[in-house]
């Protein structure tokens, strides 16, 4: 199971969602700056982020919970989330794809999931955060 909670420390809100398709990534923050002189010499910097890893987790879930989870991202899009993964790691961290975006692609089949019969919509969800 896949929790979501915010804005922590003082929660007051949590969403639950399935586990993520198996295309979940996670990366690190840091960035790798090159500039270039005017004389031509290149330079380059490291800009870390203390850290930091970039996660990015791809769900498939009914209408419902895609509405819900909608509402949930737009009321606390700009407040720190504490996140447990389906690895029951805990994260705390910020959402980086903003706007959020449902897709519609396909009907949900009650042999395949316990859900019922109905639209079946996938999001993304992009966070940058630091593992507890």
């Amino acid at each position: 199971m896949f929790e979501i909670s915010a804005p922590y420390p003082l929660i007051d809100a949590l969403l639950s969602l399935p586990n993520p398709q198996f295309s979940d990534s996670e990366s690190l923050a840091d960035e790798v700056i090159h500039r270039r002189a005017i004389d031509g010499t290149l330079y380059t910097f490291v800009k870390t982020k203390a850290g930091r890893r970039v996660l990015k987790w791809d769900f498939e879930v009914t209408r419902n919970k895609g509405l819900e989870t909608e509402a949930f991202i737009r009321l606390h899009v700009s407040d720190r989330w504490r996140v447990v993964d389906h690895n029951s790691r805990v994260w705390l961290g910020y959402v980086r794809n903003t706007p959020f975006e449902l897709r519609s692609d396909g009907r949900a089949e009650p042999a395949v999931q316990a859900w019922p019969v109905g639209e079946r919509q996938s999001f993304t969800i992009e966070f940058e955060g630091v593992q507890q």
